[in-house]
């Protein structure tokens, strides 16, 4: 077994093809990780380039915590990633993929769940993980000092004013659409980590793709949306709130990372300021771009 991430290891086995294990929080119930598996399903059906369930009976409890087994897709070489990425259609591809995804058609079961919150804090919809940081960082509000209170509290309230995308169009989507949850192949891009999949704003993962890919290249913003905009057209009030949005899953993180003592308030909030200016940036350019198609 060798680690990839917190709780996810390649098992690498003698008797067959290898395996990912995502060992989940306990927070986490097997209903929701069974969920996980029939969405993978769900996705196998439509030949969605996502991972895929290891076995017929992929889901297991192990120490009270429930456990996901799929099988491993190959990388290529970490040297030949950018390559093997731009080979399978690079940006605008994976803007594409994004598209194609909201744009299946709607299910029943965990398909139709409330999804697209980050599921290392919640399951359910973007609102509910901006109200599960929002609760992290009231309870670690003890350990701010004086020089830090001003920041903390600050920060508490762009946390608490971030737009979670609500009452704009839904479709089933992925909570973390970007490229770190892409295994690039000899023949594909797959897509992995599923958790926390499901039915909800359609743009909220969008402006987090966005935003990710903005923020190294503000031109890939374009490459995202010619993709994109294949299979969908936001409308006027997505586009209207699409910097907002953008700002949310950045802001979640960096109070996520004040929660757990990682990172001061302070910079959190000298972050989000940053923030603010990219994201600008950001929808300014995807508008442009929407302008000029």
């Amino acid at each position: 077994m060798t680690d990839l991430d917190v709780g996810v290891w390649r098992v690498v086995r003698a008797d067959g093809p290898d395996w990912v294990a995502r060992w989940f929080p306990a927070r986490r119930t097997v209903e929701a990780v069974t969920g996980d598996a029939e969405i993978l399903r769900y996705l196998a059906a439509l030949d969605f380039p996502a991972e895929r369930c290891a076995t017929a009976e992929p889901v297991s409890i192990l120490d009270g915590r429930p456990v996901l087994v799929t099988g491993w897709a190959q990388p290529v070489p970490r040297e030949q990633r950018r390559d093997a990425i731009r080979a399978a259609g690079g940006i605008a591809r994976l803007g594409a993929l994004l598209g194609r995804l909201h744009t299946l058609p709607p299910g029943d079961g965990a398909i139709a769940r409330p999804g697209g919150g980050w599921h290392h804090v919640a399951d359910g919809l973007p609102a509910a993980e901006i109200a599960a940081v929002s609760r992290m960082l009231a309870e670690a509000g003890h350990r701010f000092s004086d020089g830090e209170r001003a920041a903390y509290e600050e920060l508490c309230g762009q946390v608490a004013a971030l737009d979670a995308a609500e009452g704009l169009p839904e479709a089933f989507t992925h909570p973390d659409f970007a490229l770190p949850n892409v295994v690039a192949t000899q023949d594909d891009m797959i897509l992995v980590d599923w958790a926390g999949a499901g039915r909800g704003p359609r743009v909220w993962s969008l402006a987090f793709l966005l935003f990710a890919e903005g923020a190294r290249d503000l031109r890939r913003v374009k490459l995202v949306l010619a993709g994109y905009r294949q299979h969908v057209m936001l409308t006027g009030e997505e586009l209207d709130r699409l910097a907002a949005i953008a700002r949310a899953r950045p802001l979640v993180l960096a109070a996520w990372a004040v929660s757990v003592g990682r990172l001061a308030p302070s910079v959190a909030v000298a972050r989000s300021a940053q923030l603010r200016e990219l994201t600008d940036s950001v929808a300014a350019t995807a508008l442009a771009a929407l302008a000029g198609q």
